[in-house]
């Protein structure tokens, strides 16, 4: 690997302000110290006021609480400001004079500190500890109203609460995103952000070696009980890396690593489609907090499945038919540590680890007929093995400045996986032995080594600078071998592709606030991208040599009327690289007539992201709006050879199309009552795909709803449904489906622990699904006009059992800080694309 250190960087952003929500509307993050407060127009001087604020109980700092300066003469607000998340607080440009502060927080008694004399121009004032003592009949009304709603629209994110959604209970990652507003998944995982592919997921803000393969598969193997959220990033900003056209999808685990004592849980579930079981343990005393957490999970189906290639100019056809079972069982753990060295420096790491194994069998039958007669029939039972492990390590350290909001972050991280995939084919016909052994195996390994450094530094006039620098070292191998035995004839091929990608990145962001209404984020970001590699096949090699750069700029505005009407825009463009899956020219077969593999000279695709939106509360109800646009060139599509001597079909990646979506995405919550939430979201948008050889076009939608209604005594119900319509694809189209659940929680143990009943598509015994690909003119990819039709009849109705207990004392909590972390955004990466 080359260890080159990159010394460009541009660009500008910002980190908006918020003011506290009223009460009984949930507060909103506030990302900028200061905040407006309506009043008469003061002098303004060159004094400051400071202090800190303390819960009166536990002496601990409360962080985001609003202080307001008073004027004493006139007894009105003239400025003021909120807290960081150490509880210090600073207003400035204070003239001389006498005032009054007055300090509240949500759930606290309002405190009012007379008397407060800036008695020069250039005075520094500071008020030292003001102590808030717990306002018992607000908590009350906490519990009632403050309560987080399923999705919650922020101000560069949407946020899916998953461990606030019942029916989650005992399913998987796969099951939990199906749920998000904006985001859909077929059958097999294979997951879309607002009808694109091109995404990026992270776990905890960070990549990890389990999505460094197939997504679809890597998402069966995430507990659903272990997930707290999932955000949704339509619109990243320059300090996110350029890749992920689509957006970023980032989900977050359960961890209270800032809490003091001995925690922890245990989860268990059973199904008919599905176990898992997980435990975790959270331990801090003093400067040092430990967590860890451990789980493993099974699932178990089975479905059958049609597969009709048809080719008009030979007028011959094949067809296959057969039952298809799959399982799985996949293990993964964490241990993480936070040194507090001193109050001003911090020590972070932690390893994580994942694995398991995927299976599959699907017996078919196969029959190839020209012109109306039978030219070939057999028997092939196929097997399919994939395992996987992965290991994630880190170690971060982190320094506070003195003045709230300054800190230096040195981040590095480094990831690994082995992937082993075999593809096993018998044909044989009934009552005789195979007369032809096919055996595929595949071996690849990823590795990623990510140094990071981070540094943001707010200014006195209510701007931020944030300035990094990153760079990523990733080699990846992949091993092939072809061993077939046709009628005592063997045959045998080898392959190995060696492919090294080094990305050098940068980025300069700053924001401001115009007239304390209008937030600015304006940023740009420069990569650089280094590859070499080679593919070797029998006795010829191919070298790849590459590289490139690009510079990425974003601009975001927001802007708030009347603290409840707030009004976004942004604009940025994204690069996505092809991962291994795309590249790994390794022939995968996975049935007599259908193969897959990758191209190694892709290149990087460039997307333009507009985006436009609304979000409103009112009482209990919060409503979002967006309008979006894609344009994406040199898309990466799916392109298919076909063999008309042997009707096998090749399917392949090349850089062929232009894609333009244009969509609205609408989501809302509500609380007809104090014990009923509805919620629900559409994504409706048009997809234009055009190539030089074919082009399609067409109208696709999402919808999803959910609610849920606690009757009392610790007993409650949630329903959640989902309607997908049919996907357009360059050379064809995903037909439509849906799903739905139901589920029903008794809490036991005062609120420590409950038991649940799930019900997965309790109404539907399964699920049909339908891709057709069309080519009816050659073409340069396509040569031979050809159709293929697959069914899939998924049985996909369930049941499940999850019990679920929390155990240990919080001695106190501290304050958390905000984490910063490494977040590799730069990989197109695959979905499933399989027929089985």
């Amino acid at each position: 690997m080359k260890k080159n250190v990159l010394l460009l960087l541009l660009g500008l952003s910002t980190v908006p302000a918020f003011a506290q929500a009223p009460a009984g509307q949930q507060a909103r993050p506030a990302q900028q110290q200061t905040a407006a407060m309506p009043g008469a127009t003061a002098p303004k001087g060159n004094a400051k006021i400071s202090g800190v604020i303390l819960d009166a109980d536990t002496k601990q700092p409360i962080e985001f609480a609003t202080v307001a300066l008073i004027s004493v003469a006139t007894g009105k607000p003239i400025d003021g400001t909120m807290a960081d998340d150490k509880g210090r607080f600073t207003i400035t440009k204070v003239a001389a004079g006498k005032y009054k502060l007055n300090v509240s927080f949500l759930g606290y008694q309002l405190q009012t500190m007379e008397n407060v004399t800036v008695a020069s121009d250039n005075a520094d004032v500071n008020v030292g500890s003001v102590s808030l003592a717990s306002d018992t009949k607000k908590l009350s009304e906490v519990v009632i109203t403050g309560e987080k709603p399923l999705v919650e629209e922020k101000i560069d994110r949407t946020v899916y609460n998953a461990d606030k959604d019942i029916t989650n209970a005992g399913g998987n990652a796969a099951d939990v995103l199906q749920k998000v507003p904006s985001l859909s998944l077929d059958t097999d995982g294979n997951v879309q952000l607002r009808g694109s592919s091109n995404v990026r997921v992270l776990i905890n803000n960070k990549p990890s070696a389990i999505m460094a393969g197939n997504i679809a598969d890597a998402l069966k193997q995430i507990p659903a009980d272990q997930i707290k959220s999932v955000e949704v990033i339509t619109s990243p900003s320059a300090k996110y890396d350029a890749e992920g056209t689509a957006g970023i999808i980032n989900i977050i685990t359960k961890r209270d690593g800032g809490l003091q004592g001995v925690t922890g849980s245990v989860a268990l579930a059973a199904g008919t489609r599905g176990s898992n079981g997980n435990a975790s343990l959270n331990v801090r005393r003093g400067k040092l907090g430990i967590n860890g957490n451990f789980g493993g999970n099974m699932f178990y189906n089975h479905g059958d499945m049609t597969n009709t290639i048809i080719i008009p100019s030979t007028q011959s056809n094949s067809f296959q038919s057969g039952k298809t079972d799959i399982n799985g069982r996949f293990m993964n753990g964490q241990l993480g540590f936070e040194y507090d060295i001193t109050p001003k420096n911090s020590l972070t790491g932690g390893i994580r680890m994942n694995g398991g194994k995927f299976n599959m069998q699907n017996d078919q039958e196969s029959t190839d007929r020209k012109n109306g007669e039978i030219t070939n029939n057999f028997f092939n039972d196929i097997r399919n093995r994939n395992q996987r492990q992965g290991i994630d390590y880190n170690l971060d350290f982190t320094h506070y400045f003195k003045k709230p909001q300054q800190e230096l972050a040195i981040l590095s991280q480094l990831s690994t996986t082995d992937t082993e995939t075999r593809n096993f084919q018998d044909r044989f016909t009934s009552g005789e032995a195979p007369f032809y052994l096919q055996r595929n195996v595949n071996d690849g390994g990823n590795d990623e080594l990510t140094f990071q450094v981070d540094y943001t530094h707010p200014f006195s006039n209510k701007t931020m600078l944030e300035i990094g620098a990153k760079t990523i070292f990733r080699d990846v191998t992949s091993d092939g071998l072809y061993d077939v035995t046709d009628r005592g004839d063997e045959r045998e091929r080898t392959e190995s592709f060696l492919y090294e990608q080094d990305v050098k990145a940068a980025y300069l962001t700053y924001g401001f606030t115009l007239k304390k209404l209008l937030n600015i984020k304006l940023g740009g970001r420069f990569e650089q991208t280094d590859i070499d590699g080679n593919f070797k096949s029998g006795s010829e090699t191919k070298f790849i040599k590459d590289d490139y750069e690009h510079f990425i700029p974003s601009v975001a505005l927001s802007y708030t009327l009347k603290q409840k009407h707030t009004f976004k825009a942004n604009f940025t463009q994204r690069i996505q690289r092809p991962s291994l899956f795309y590249l790994n020219p390794f022939r995968q077969e996975q049935t007599s007539n259908t193969q897959i593999k990758g191209s190694i000279d892709l290149d990087p695709e460039l997307t333009n992201l507009y985006e436009a939106g609304y979000s409103t509360y009112f009482k209990t109800t919060s409503v979002n709006a967006s309008l979006y646009m894609r344009e994406t060139d040199n898309a990466i599509e799916t392109v298919v050879e076909v063999d008309p001597e042997t009707n096998i079909t090749t399917l392949s990646f090349r850089n062929i199309a232009q894609n333009k979506t244009y969509g609205m995405s609408l989501f809302g919550n509500t609380k007809p009552t104090n014990n009923w939430t509805i919620g629900g979201s559409s994504n409706i948008y048009f997809v234009d795909l055009k190539s030089q050889y074919t082009s399609n076009s067409g109208w696709m939608y999402n919808i999803n709803a959910n609610s849920s209604y606690s009757f009392g005594k610790g007993i409650s119900a949630q329903f959640n449904g989902g309607f997908n319509s049919r996907r357009v694809q360059l050379l064809g189209k995903f037909n439509s489906f849906s799903f739905h659940s139901l589920a029903f929680k008794k809490e036991l143990f005062d609120k420590k622990g409950g038991i649940t009943l799930s019900l997965d598509n309790p109404f539907r015994r399964s699920l049909r699904m339908a891709n057709d690909v069309e080519v009816n003119e050659p073409t340069a990819i396509n040569p031979v006009p050809y159709e293929q039709r697959i069914r899939i009849n998924n049985y996909n109705r369930g049941v499940r059992v999850s019990f679920n207990y929390s155990f240990g004392k919080m001695d106190q909590q501290k304050p958390p800080r905000r984490k910063k972390s490494i977040r590799n955004d730069d990989a197109k990466q695959g979905d499933g694309n399989g027929v089985g």
